[in-house]
């Protein structure tokens, strides 16, 4: 649909292609289908089934009751309940970012806080540093 506006407007497929960042023979591709085509293919898209899918409702109530937890955690939680899933991480992380737009649970975020400490002669650690490390 963009694709014939932006021709409509006088630019070339090559523009077109720049402007929309898909490659020729796709701009190509759409150009030969008929309008009617065209819609069902964008409508059976749009409906298409995620592999995350049937784990949604789990993977939604971990982000409500930790609104903290990284796409990360979800993955590996997620890869611990079900040994036989294969699945890369970057999906996983790209339907969390899907959910938390979809249901509105932003990412909190706990900011570290940094202080710089005296630099002291060699040898010598600070008591922070020893209390660290005795835990």
């Amino acid at each position: 649909m963009k694709i014939q506006r932006l021709l409509k407007k006088g630019f070339s497929k090559v523009k077109v292609t720049e402007k929309l960042g898909i490659s020729r023979p796709t701009v190509y591709r759409y150009l030969q289908r008929n309008p009617e085509t065209m819609s069902e293919w964008v409508k059976s898209t749009s409906i298409k089934k995620k592999k995350l899918d049937g784990y949604k409702d789990i993977m939604l109530s971990w982000l409500r009751e930790h609104p903290d937890m990284s796409s990360s955690q979800v993955y590996d939680w997620i890869i611990e309940k079900n040994k036989g899933l294969q699945i890369a991480e970057s999906t996983v992380r790209l339907y969390v970012r899907d959910m938390r737009k979809h249901y509105n649970i932003p990412k909190v975020t706990s900011p570290r806080s940094y202080e710089s400490l005296p630099e002291l002669p060699m040898g010598h650690k600070h008591k922070l540093a020893l209390v660290k490390q005795n835990n």
